[in-house]
């Protein structure tokens, strides 16, 4: 368990690098790298990446290696003392199209110890941007990226509610001590990088995938 200011420290340059390898695995998959939203305000609502189309990728920098994990951890929420975030439960609730009542008697493990969410006032949506974007990817951002995962909206959403139902750990890994998150599968569509190409490791076959993205993103 590391502190908030830790957290934010560290991963920091991954989230540079994520992109970076994003944008260079687009580029060679459908001709076209994104728009990079650097606006905060934006980036926090609606993600990282713009295509032509208008729709959004949100981008994360995670450690991420399906032949050593079996699920992917997703930061869900973060308590915090920021009146910014205020009602924020409320708008995670809405987003998951959960009630603050189900969220609120999830359980939530920290240190061993067992205990319910319930219903802090300051709460940093993490997921804000998973919610809204057309797609998430997760890539590995160690070893020049060899891993991405790539969910479409509906599929992470529909894991996340299944996940928090289960309940949430707080603290984990190299998370801050504020951070509430949970375990998902991993996506069925995944690539893996093998001398310098990238290569389906998913579930989904590229031939079903490709055609896809460039009808929704270009």
């Amino acid at each position: 368990m590391i502190s908030r200011r830790d957290g934010y420290r560290s991963s920091a340059g991954k989230e540079q690098i994520s992109i970076a390898v994003l944008q260079e695995f687009f580029r060679d998959k459908i001709g076209n790298s994104g728009e990079l939203i650097v606006g905060a305000e934006e980036n926090y609502r609606v993600g990282d990446l713009r295509f032509p189309q208008g729709l959004t990728i949100e981008c994360k920098g995670q450690p991420i290696d399906p032949e050593r994990y079996p699920q992917n951890f997703v930061e869900v929420f973060e308590v915090t003392e920021n009146d910014r975030h205020v009602g924020g439960l409320s708008q995670m609730a809405e987003l998951l199209d959960m009630t603050i009542d189900e969220i609120a008697q999830t359980s939530v493990r920290f240190q061993g110890v067992e205990s319910k969410v319930g219903n802090p006032p300051r709460v940093s949506v993490s997921i804000t941007s998973i919610c809204t974007a057309a797609y998430t990817a997760y890539v590995n951002s160690t070893n020049g990226g060899l891993h991405i995962y790539l969910y479409s909206r509906n599929e992470i959403v529909s894991h996340l509610r299944v996940a928090i139902r289960k309940g949430f750990v707080r603290g984990a890994g190299k998370s801050n001590e504020d951070t509430f998150a949970v375990f998902v599968p991993l996506a069925q569509m995944r690539w893996t990088k093998r001398n310098g190409l990238w290569s389906v490791s998913g579930n989904l076959p590229e031939e079903a995938v490709i055609p896809r993205l460039v009808a929704e993103l270009l």
